[in-house]
């Protein structure tokens, strides 16, 4: 192997890595996401470990808990999940996802709680199984769901 081909080898990890700490490809962190998304002590879902590859918020939502639970079994199908196992009536949705380059499964848990104004309250995670970063995967799947909650309320 030519020594050129090491060296593009190296600059594109270098790059990688790179990206993965400051740019697009970063892990996925709290600060993320808007203050008044953050987790309620309500929160049902276990909290995330202190690795930059889970997300875990509750969003205050003015939806129906029975639309906005049909609504996101859609979203996640839509998205590609794997699995979703969803339960109507205590309001939980369990999906995998699974990383079409290296076949690592993601794990996404919905629990939606009524609010006291006719709305909900959305507490989510996207977390990876394995690793300690996430290349921002789980980030850019957590704000694609709550787009497409908007898009379609």
């Amino acid at each position: 192997m030519s020594t050129k081909w090491i060296i593009y080898g190296l600059l594109a990890l270098a790059l990688l890595i790179t990206l993965n700490l400051v740019g697009p490809l970063k892990g996925t962190t709290p600060s993320d996401f808007p203050d008044e998304f953050r987790p309620v002590d309500s929160n049902p879902i276990q909290p995330c470990p202190d690795s930059p590859n889970c997300v875990r918020l509750s969003v205050p939502l003015n939806i129906d808990p029975d639309k906005l639970m049909t609504t996101c079994e859609t979203i996640l199908n839509n998205m590609g999940a794997e699995e979703v196992e969803s339960d109507s009536e205590s309001f939980q949705i369990d999906a995998v996802f699974r990383i079409a380059l290296f076949g690592f499964r993601d794990d996404f848990t919905i629990r939606i709680s009524p609010d006291n104004t006719g709305g909900s309250i959305l507490h989510l995670s996207s977390r990876s199984r394995t690793g300690k970063g996430d290349l921002g995967v789980n980030r850019r799947r957590v704000q694609k769901l709550l787009s497409s909650i908007q898009s379609v309320t």
